[in-house]
């Protein structure tokens, strides 16, 4: 049986949010949808932050030969590893890849969680970001139950700021919400209404600064003991 989740608020209400028929089928298939993205990946270790202790640990559709399995619990993460959301205790530039999913919503820290995210990452490293799409009419069936959604509206900007580079944008899963039974209510969309789709799939990477070359130099002479340059 897993963990019983300790108590906190308002995080409590994402993870009961999650554990109802709508949340897991969002869960399913923002999983599913990010494979494409996932299989570009190529390394040796990744991170896979995932939203509930029941979620199952395993990374479908990786590329990696190992991969750290953690689950939200309380205010930390719990898993293979037990940490604060600021202090994951994984040494620097040794991640190929990391997955978070649904995470940011429910951290105590969203920009500490994506500063630590630089941190561990290798250089050219890839996250993959999956949180609520704010803009999406799916944002009334969370919201309604208390669940704030700034930290999913500002994670382009705050992953900006921790020095991840934005390559792509997704919006994925129904355009909205599931009914309580888990059935999709509209899973139509286009062009169009991509934007509003229920899911926020941000592709990004870590790209050092390229040093910048020197100048050259103008050229010397070397000068023998009593000859000055005419």
């Amino acid at each position: 049986m897993p963990a019983a989740l300790a108590p906190r608020q308002p995080d409590s209400r994402l993870d009961r949010w999650f554990r109802l028929g709508p949340g897991r089928a969002l869960i399913a298939d923002a999983l599913r949808q990010a494979i494409p993205e996932l299989t570009r990946v190529f390394g040796h270790t990744g991170l896979y932050l995932r939203p509930l202790a029941d979620v199952p640990a395993e990374l479908s559709g990786n590329m990696l030969a190992s991969i750290i399995s953690l689950h939200r619990e309380g205010q930390q993460f719990g898993g293979q590893l037990r940490c604060q959301d600021e202090q994951l205790p994984i040494i620097d530039r040794s991640l190929s890849l990391i997955h978070a999913l649904f995470v940011l919503e429910s951290s105590p820290d969203p920009q500490g969680l994506l500063q630590e995210f630089t941190r561990v990452l290798k250089p050219e490293g890839i996250v993959l970001l999956i949180t609520l799409n704010s803009w999406s009419p799916t944002r009334l069936r969370w919201a309604i139950q208390g669940i704030s959604g700034q930290a999913a509206a500002n994670a382009e900007s705050m992953a900006r700021e921790a020095g991840l580079e934005v390559l792509r944008r997704h919006h994925i899963g129904p355009v909205w919400a599931r009914d309580r039974r888990g059935r999709p209510a509209d899973q139509r969309g286009n062009r169009m209404t991509d934007g509003l789709r229920a899911v926020s799939l941000l592709v990004l990477r870590h790209r050092e600064a390229a040093l910048t070359p020197l100048r050259k130099g103008a050229r010397t002479a070397s000068l023998r003991p009593g000859i000055s340059v005419g």
